[in-house]
């Protein structure tokens, strides 16, 4: 069976949608694209949801129930992959050009779900960045550690071979929710964990609760099924 390459593209990037609509070949030929995310999603049809999406409600009721502390593997077990793209003259039409070649690019190899059963993914491409000199980023969830790790080892393939003129790449792996961890006590302290100690209380509920909200927006906007 085979994954389909599907993206609800966000208003920022509607001059980038109709470009790839129309098949354009030069990005100095769209018209600048604004700040904000289009989501992506990369899987067989008939997948649900709740079959990939991290629960965060279930975060929520963990840290609730805990008193705000949460055990350490909840953390760990969710990361992503980050591919960044940089346009050699800082223009983000270009950089986010260069991640949609990207994205069909690893379409075009991983879309058979029988030979590759673990290089399906979620994510946004985008980026909220004020200084252009950043580029554009790519953020890819999968199902669990060991999928991203095979989603992550693909992604290092595809840029092997893949050029797009004037554009630069950089992959890396980090923690899915990214801003999480720095709210846990502890959580970066070698000796705070060879203290054999599990949990880890959260310093900032609020900031906490933002992050999910957030999550909960994001996850609104994956569609898994045209």
């Amino acid at each position: 069976m085979r994954r389909e390459l599907i993206f609800n593209w966000g208003e920022a990037h509607s001059a980038m949608k109709k470009a790839m609509d129309a098949e354009v070949s030069n990005p100095l030929d769209i018209l600048d694209t604004d700040k904000g995310w289009t989501y992506v999603t990369f899987f067989k049809h008939g997948t649900l949801s709740n079959d990939v999406l991290f629960n965060v409600d279930r975060l929520e009721e963990m840290a609730e129930a805990n008193g705000y502390f949460l055990p350490r593997e909840v953390m760990s077990q969710h990361n992503k992959v980050v591919v960044t793209a940089k346009a050699a003259n800082d223009n983000p039409s270009v950089a986010l050009f260069g991640l949609v070649k990207f994205l069909e690019a690893y379409s075009d190899v991983y879309s058979n779900s029988e030979k590759f059963p673990e290089t399906g993914f979620y994510g946004k491409v985008g980026g909220c960045y004020d200084r252009v000199e950043k580029g554009r980023v790519l953020v890819m969830y999968s199902t669990g550690d060991d999928a991203l790790l095979e989603v992550h080892l693909a992604v290092e393939s595809v840029l092997k071979k893949l050029k797009v003129k004037g554009v630069t790449f950089e992959q890396h792996l980090s923690n899915g929710l990214s801003d999480i961890p720095r709210m846990l006590q502890g959580f970066d302290d070698p000796n705070y964990i060879r203290s054999g100690t599990n949990m880890h209380r959260i310093t900032d509920p609020q900031k906490f609760n933002v992050l999910l909200k957030q999550a909960r927006h994001d996850y609104a906007h994956y569609v898994f099924d045209m």
